[in-house]
């Protein structure tokens, strides 16, 4: 969904842009950690009948799925594309975004300044 964000420079300087912003529900980040973290657990188990191999990866793959599945819950959104005029060079900009991170920080694709992008809403958890 489109959404009003500004964009500060580091060196000074700020201007109004838009963003397309995919915020996740608790449920939405939950229905997709618990898949993962069921598979770990699954493939661990199976894994006991592997002579060798079961003495490390009946406890690593679970482990390794309780640490993606906790990278897929703790994602609170997405930053698409952001639109605006870079408030360091005032030229039109279109830049990509990517997982929602506090602070998130795009690049004027012009002169490759870094810009931060605020929120007007902030993302919940």
């Amino acid at each position: 969904m489109k959404e009003e964000v500004t964009l500060e420079a580091r060196k000074g300087g700020s201007g109004p842009a838009t963003a397309d912003i995919d915020r996740f529900s608790g449920g939405q980040r939950l229905m997709k950690a618990l898949p993962i973290a069921l598979g770990g657990l699954l493939l661990g188990a199976g894994s006991i009948v592997i002579p060798g191999v079961h003495l490390i990866s009946t406890w690593a793959i679970p482990l390794l799925g309780f640490g993606i599945a906790w990278y897929y819950y703790s994602r609170v959104g997405a930053v698409g594309s952001v639109e605006g005029s870079c408030p360091a060079c005032g030229e039109g900009m279109v830049a990509e975004g990517g997982p929602w991170e506090d602070p998130m920080w795009v690049r004027c694709p012009k002169c490759n300044e870094p810009l931060q992008v605020k929120l007007s809403t902030p993302m919940g958890g």
